[in-house]
């Protein structure tokens, strides 16, 4: 038996429970050295279908008002005998991660192209003034991050995506600052040009999580190995610069 991971938490309240739901797998608690693993037990990696991953992100954003969540993409997959061997090897990474993100949640702010849904490079009538290119977009970044008063964020470049999707910036904030960031950048959405500036969240933290690739190698033989959908470590979300 095999055991999916959701997140790694602290702090988890006694009474938590997870969202209920009509079907599929329990989830387990596994406690390490004051880490707890939030996870379901599976006979293999799950397929990555459209209600297995609703109900991963169900779970996980039952999780964002504990002491500190580490949350993981979906997929990742650690034999059950294994886990706790799996959750104090990586333990002193897992620690100094959630230290980071302790008390805080996630902010994206998304930057769409008005005008017209096509890429960069591209024209119409409807827009002969051009649509924002890479550099436009990356100046209404820097005025976001300039203004939004937190210490860690992630700029992500959508170039060459269809659509009018084209950047976005996410942020780590401290839960009970929600509010104020969303005033900070305020004057940055009214005035930027042919940009739509969108706020969503508060997100668990997925962007300042740890790719699973990144922790290190258990030292000692016999503690499994890590499994995740597509037969690789999951990808971290694509960043152009961080802070």
């Amino acid at each position: 038996m095999d055991s999916h991971l959701y997140a790694i938490v602290e702090e988890l309240p006694p009474a938590w429970r997870p969202p209920s739901a009509p079907s599929g797998p329990s989830v387990a608690l596994t406690r390490v050295a004051g880490l707890t693993a939030v996870t379901s037990p599976v006979e293999r990696t799950p397929a990555a279908s459209a209600p297995a991953l609703a109900r991963h992100d169900t779970i996980v954003a039952s999780l964002l008002h504990v002491g500190a969540v580490l949350p993981f993409r979906f997929g990742l997959v650690v034999a059950t005998a294994d886990l706790p061997g799996w959750i104090a090897a990586h333990a002193p990474s897992l620690r100094a991660s959630l230290g980071q993100v302790r008390g805080c949640v996630e902010m994206d702010v998304r930057l769409l192209r008005l005008h017209c849904a096509h890429a960069v490079g591209l024209a119409c009538p409807a827009c002969a003034g051009g649509t924002p290119d890479a550099d436009g977009l990356r100046a209404v970044g820097d005025r976001l991050i300039e203004q939004a008063g937190v210490a860690r964020w992630r700029y992500r470049s959508a170039a060459g995506a269809q659509g009018n999707a084209a950047a976005s910036v996410a942020f780590l904030v401290p839960r009970r600052e929600v509010a104020a960031f969303l005033s900070r950048i305020a004057p940055v959405a009214s005035r930027a040009q042919g940009i739509a500036v969108v706020p969503t969240g508060p997100w668990p933290p997925y962007s300042f999580a740890p790719p699973v690739d990144r922790l290190p190698l258990a030292p000692a033989a016999g503690l499994g190995g890590v499994r995740t959908a597509g037969g690789g470590a999951p990808a971290p979300r694509p960043r152009a610069a961080d802070g």
